[in-house]
């Protein structure tokens, strides 16, 4: 029996599933803690402690001792390959498997969702990116800058600016809104944020984590929030339509829109999918064939698809393979 562990790393949350041969259903999974990526101060070391927090008693559980094939997605991995390849090369010992694979979060998160096809996938989460891969080999990645340079339209872009609208009302500098009020609920005093927040070892998922406090004011019509929104939804149109700018496809262009923002409903998709019907280009929104996990575990085992020039690749002897776009993906930004 061949068994595959598939993991959804990202910066808010771990999953981790595992699957028995081809199986269409999984034999388990678990969750867990995310991670800051591997572009942070021992990002590497970080991420392996994240993934072994949740793999670890899921073998366990199953009673699994190793695994054939893994595949983790991870935030970071295409601007820092080597950072990939030491999470890959610690992860082929503290699994074990025969073999690793470490890509970012976002090529999984395309694999899955387009079930390993050409097109373009928004994954809106705690941060965003759009990923368009062509069938000839083109590649956008857009924005995916993090929570301090990028991630426009994301939970930690929308949280922030709730926090932000609820500081300039507590001090006067701008209009009165239910955000002041859901921030004190859930943070405290408004006056201590930025101490709290600075102290966060995590604070792009913490100011996330009001995001779904805006979408309330906003549902009961803050004008404060609802401009939030709105200004969310266009920021992620424009990515989506960026990213299908370069793909030069005859036809129509496959979006998919996937994250923990969806969850949000017609308040934020309903101006984002209007904003892309405005546009010139020709885009197809679908919904999505799989998730993320679904797309580390396509990748764990399809290694010549769209999707291989972003790999590395880690066998049990240590040979080490890297996908070409991340040997020399020095002007990436993902």
């Amino acid at each position: 029996m061949s068994i595959v562990l598939a993991v959804d790393l990202g910066r808010t949350g771990c999953r981790a599933t595992l699957w028995a041969d081809e199986s269409a259903h999984p034999l388990a999974s678990a969750n867990g803690d995310g991670s800051v990526g591997l572009t942070a101060a021992r990002g590497p070391e970080v991420a392996e402690q994240a993934i072994l927090a949740v793999v670890a008693p899921l073998l366990t559980r199953v009673g699994v001792s190793a695994v054939d094939r893994t595949c983790i997605g991870a935030p970071g991995a295409l601007v820092d390959p080597e950072g990939a390849r030491q999470l890959a090369q610690k992860l082929i010992v503290s699994i074990p498997a025969d073999v690793v694979s470490v890509t970012s979060d976002a090529i999984t998160s395309h694999a899955g969702a387009l079930a390993g096809a050409p097109g373009v996938v928004l994954a809106a989460g705690t941060g965003a990116v759009v990923v368009a891969i062509g069938a000839a080999g083109q590649f956008q990645r857009v924005d995916g800058w993090g929570p301090w340079l990028g991630d426009e339209g994301s939970g930690a872009w929308l949280g922030r600016g709730g926090l932000r609208a609820a500081a300039r009302a507590h001090d006067g500098r701008g209009p009165a809104t239910r955000l002041q009020i859901a921030a004190q609920a859930q943070f405290g005093a408004v006056g201590t944020l930025a101490i709290r927040l600075s102290a966060d070892p995590n604070p792009a998922r913490t100011v996330a984590a009001f995001a779904p406090a805006v979408a309330e004011a906003a549902r009961q019509g803050d004008d404060v929030a609802k401009q939030l929104l709105r200004d969310a939804a266009f920021a992620l149109a424009d990515s989506i339509i960026a990213g299908a700018a370069i793909l030069n496809e005859a036809g129509s262009v496959p979006v998919v829109i996937l994250g923990g923002l969806t969850k949000m409903g017609a308040i934020l998709l309903d101006p984002l999918l209007e904003a892309l019907g405005r546009s010139e280009a020709s885009l197809q929104v679908r919904p999505a064939k799989g998730t993320s996990s679904d797309g580390a575990r396509w990748l764990a085992t399809h290694d010549h698809g769209i999707h291989e020039p972003w790999m590395v690749r880690v066998d049990h002897q240590g040979v080490v393979r890297f996908g070409h776009s991340l040997a020399t993906s020095e002007g990436d930004h993902a």
